[in-house]
């Protein structure tokens, strides 16, 4: 798979997602659609086999459907046009269509089911496998929402199946899942990425997400990308988008441009909207009760486009000449906790809140000027890699990962951990089995009590002042943990008047750095904060301390994006804010330079010609 794929997924205007019975079938339609969306530039359309229609009866195709699919195929191969059918559907646009015949059958164990789902995959690959248009396969859509949370072991075989029966038939086309690997965003419906990547092509994970900061907003798309890249299989956003009833047709627009350049910086192999059209079939079934759900689409339902349309064209056009393009790889790291997405004995947590945290966490190192990789701490992951990594706020890791990173440090790495003592008055605080050893300090902690964070903080740290505000009522989660004492050689810098602090501790060849207050939990909390907020201070001095090499801009607003390719390194600017911003000067390990760059809203541009 090579090169990046900009796509969308497609319901023809004629009948939507009932574009292939016989009241709304209409190639001259499909074929001025599939003509659009070439002009548009874009490469592929994700498309849908709908499967009450296409399997009315236990090993029955109905064959008049299949006719009308492969009708689509040969319009799609006249215009130059690739594809990317998705059988089991199943779950589309809120509401799931079951199989006529089910009857309550489990889809992932039922032999029965089984052998119908595998049914359905091998008899249209075998009939549709040859069309120059076909790019590769999708085996469901959104299947958690239509088969439901199950184990990962039941999951895992039900997967392997059928992406072993559609090899069978057709061994050259990449083939993926379409589960929306939402368990990237904390818990586990039983779609384990780790299996999960072990039998597919590619990874497509599905996001429509909000946020209260227009930085952190921006930053959730390089948060899946780049998690999910870590499993070694390219990674496509298959789904995003948003509909004009939630949104201004001219932000929407803005909204693209940002995800589809965060794809491409962040690794990603593609980008493929949600959707194509909007409809006007607010009277039927899904729209009737989620009738937001018609206003989707880059064309508008006459066929005239909207604003985003021109982001297609643009992007194509900023992809030319990038073949190659790779993010430069990441000298430090977020580490996430198990506790993410394994269940463990007597414990619940906030996966949301770790969620933010990380995030949070990328945009701290995003503004100090470095990026990171995000690594699951149930991979075991070879902390080795790195020169830093990042346990930003987070009450829980492994008894192990505890004693592994104090090895790591000794050998030469840096581990930073900020004090998160837990959403909950029992058992909250750090729970880490030797805190003395890892940090050279003793706290002073009172069982059962909080030491409370005050409603403002007032922050200072290496010539730069600042105001932190602490919004949370709940004592324990914005608490600080109180240190009554130091080891020798241990280095303490003081943020206020001397409760908050930061501390270095030498281990060996490396050093331990912790905070003793939750930073990132508090900015995660805090609405509209990141470009205001000058917390990124400390994140640049253990940037420094670690030998993590920084490129940044004096405008918060504005990132700069480093890129690898086969000619050397290229430089972008980014503009992560919703209005017009200016930069001055850029900072990178060779120094500052002055520039006078004037960005549009959500603008990137390459300065590889001017940059350091």
């Amino acid at each position: 798979m090579e090169g990046f794929t900009l796509g969308i997924n497609y319901w023809s205007r004629s009948g939507a997602i009932f574009m292939w019975e016989d009241e709304y079938w209409n190639p001259a339609v499909i074929e001025d659609e599939v003509k659009a969306m070439k002009k548009t530039g874009i490469d592929l359309c994700r498309s849908f086999i709908f499967l009450p229609t296409f399997l009315p009866r236990p090993y029955t195709l109905s064959h008049k459907h299949v006719d009308r699919f492969k009708t689509f195929l040969e319009i799609c191969d006249r215009n130059g046009l690739k594809t990317a059918p998705t059988f089991i559907v199943g779950h589309m646009s809120g509401e799931n269509w079951d199989i006529p015949f089910r009857e309550g059958r489990d889809l992932y164990e039922d032999s029965f089911m089984l052998n119908q789902q595998e049914f359905v995959i091998t008899q249209i690959v075998s009939q549709i496998k040859n069309y120059s248009s076909v790019w590769g396969y999708i085996i469901t859509n959104e299947m958690p929402l239509y088969g439901g949370v199950s184990s990962p072991e039941k999951v895992y075989s039900w997967a392997k199946r059928l992406v072993l029966a559609l090899k069978s038939v057709d061994p050259d086309h990449p083939v993926g899942i379409g589960d929306g690997n939402w368990n990237v965003l904390g818990g586990n419906n039983g779609f384990e990425i780790q299996r999960v990547s072990q039998i597919v092509d590619f990874l497509g994970p599905h996001m429509y997400l909000s946020e209260t900061d227009e930085y952190r907003h921006s930053m959730l798309t390089e948060f899946i990308i780049t998690a999910l890249r870590h499993y070694g299989r390219p990674v496509i956003l298959e789904e995003f988008g948003a509909p004009s009833s939630h949104a201004s047709d001219d932000n929407i627009a803005l909204y693209y441009r940002d995800v589809f350049h965060n794809v491409f910086f962040a690794g990603g192999s593609g980008a493929w909207g949600w959707c194509l059209n909007d409809f006007d079939y607010y009277d039927q079934p899904p729209y009737v009760h989620h009738p937001f759900e018609l206003r989707f689409g880059i064309f508008h339902s006459d066929g005239s486009p909207k604003p985003v349309v021109f982001e297609f064209r643009r992007f194509k056009t900023f992809l030319e000449g990038k073949e190659g393009f790779r993010p430069v790889k990441p000298e430090a790291a977020v580490l996430v906790p198990s506790w993410y997405n394994l269940s463990y004995p007597f414990g619940t947590v906030k996966t949301e809140d770790m969620r933010r945290h990380v995030v949070q966490s990328m945009v701290l190192a995003s503004k100090a000027g470095f990026s990171v990789d995000v690594i699951f701490e149930q991979d075991e992951p070879d902390f080795s890699q790195y020169k830093l990594v990042i346990l930003p706020s987070m009450q829980r890791y492994l008894g192990t990962t505890w004693e592994y990173l104090l090895e790591y440090a000794r050998n030469g790495g840096n581990v930073y951990l900020s004090y998160y003592a837990g959403d909950q008055n029992f058992h909250f605080g750090l729970w880490i089995h030797d805190f003395e050893k890892l940090t050279g300090c003793r706290h002073g902690m009172k069982y059962g009590l909080p030491d409370p964070l005050p409603k403002t903080l007032s922050l200072s740290f290496n010539g730069v002042d600042w105001k932190l505000e602490n919004p949370i009522d709940n004592l324990f989660e914005s608490s600080f943990l109180p240190l009554t004492s130091v080891g020798s050689g241990v280095r303490v810098y003081e943020l206020n008047d001397g409760s908050l602090k930061f501390i270095v501790v030498p281990k060996g060849h490396g050093r331990i750095i912790f905070l003793n207050f939750p930073l990132e939990h508090l900015l995660s909390r805090v609405a509209f904060v990141n470009m205001r907020d000058r917390s990124e201070i400390i994140y640049s001095f253990i940037a420094d301390l670690a030998g993590v090499k920084t490129y940044f801009t004096d405008n918060p607003a504005v990132r700069v994006r480093r890129m690898g390719s086969p000619h050397g390194e290229h430089f972008f600017l980014q503009n992560v804010s919703w209005k017009e911003e200016r930069v001055g000067n850029l900072f990178s390990p060779q120094g500052e330079k002055s520039v006078d760059i004037t960005l549009a809203p959500k603008e990137v541009r390459d300065i590889s010609e001017v940059a350091f």
